[in-house]
């Protein structure tokens, strides 16, 4: 299978804001590595990223508010709330010194928590995300995204969107189609207030003027694919953030680095994380034997 099942552990953690689900890999004692994700998805869309990581690092994925196996609520999706809502999750799992990932609309809420609660932090990882300034979508928008709620077929195709390389190397064509159905299942499921309230709220959300007190390090991520986050404003990110050194260009790569090339990902994150690429060798080569694993099985077919 192209992640280890024995690794990853389904939790629920209960706060005082939300009860959230929340998806853990590796030892207890490894590096903590947060990851959030972005809009119409779940903790879920981290699999394959977990399948590849080393049992150092302790990879904690959760449900953001109205998804997957948090709970849902017809209001509480600001950015602002939603990182409050993280920061309670953060506390419950006595979490500090972490590393904190964020993806799409994962970004924004990662970037509000370390403008809060930076301290708690090691370092901000941005994978194709919102970019400092927010997001505003038109009203057009808006009324596609009420759409998808009712109509899967429309929902199918706008999530295919967002990784149009996949599959990875470390599954198999079979295996994707049935990891795919398993997304669009849990978006369909979503709190239907989620479907609009978020992309409204980035909307409303600008961090360009706070900006300048994010001095942790930071590393910022972009596929050359990506559909949704254009080039010049992952830029602007850049720029507005003191502590990002560089924008990494994933070439070839759309809008979801942790489906469409995990393996790149995480080179790219435990390389920055811990300046030490020898723990991540092993779980490259289990990779790379996924990947040839999959191949030969699509060429006996």
């Amino acid at each position: 299978m192209y992640w280890l099942r024995e690794r990853l552990h389904l939790n629920t953690v209960q706060t005082e804001r939300l009860t959230f689900g929340v998806r853990i890999s590796g030892s207890a004692d490894g590096v903590p590595l947060l990851l959030l994700h972005g809009s119409h998805a779940t903790s879920r869309w981290w699999e394959p990223f977990f399948s590849i990581l080393p049992d150092s690092i302790r990879a904690i994925a959760p449900d953001l508010r109205g998804c997957g196996r948090s709970a849902h609520s017809e209001g509480g999706y600001g950015i602002e709330e939603q990182a409050e809502d993280v920061a309670e999750l953060v506390q419950a799992l006595s979490l500090s010194d972490f590393d904190l990932v964020g993806h799409g609309s994962g970004g924004a809420i990662a970037i509000e928590y370390a403008l809060r609660h930076g301290q708690q932090l090691h370092s901000l990882i941005l994978v194709d995300s919102v970019p400092i300034e927010g997001a505003l979508t038109p009203l057009q928008g808006l009324q596609l995204l009420s759409q998808m709620r009712d109509d899967r077929s429309l929902l199918s195709k706008a999530l295919s969107a967002l990784f149009p390389t996949a599959p990875p190397p470390t599954m198999t064509d079979e295996e994707f189609d049935t990891f795919f159905e398993l997304l669009v299942d849990d978006a369909a499921a979503m709190a239907p207030a989620a479907f609009t309230a978020v992309a409204e709220a980035l909307g409303r959300w600008n961090r360009q003027e706070e900006a300048h007190r994010l001095t942790l390090p930071t590393l910022l991520l972009l596929g050359t694919e990506d559909i949704v986050v254009e080039r010049d404003a992952a830029t602007r990110s850049l720029l507005a953030i003191p502590g990002a050194a560089n924008l990494e260009i994933l070439r070839g790569i759309g809008h979801s680095p942790m489906i469409e090339s995990p393996v790149v990902l995480a080179e790219r994150i435990i390389e920055f994380i811990t300046e030490d690429f020898e723990s991540f060798e092993e779980a490259r080569d289990y990779a790379q034997e996924s990947a040839t694993g999959a191949n030969e099985s699509e060429g006996n077919e």
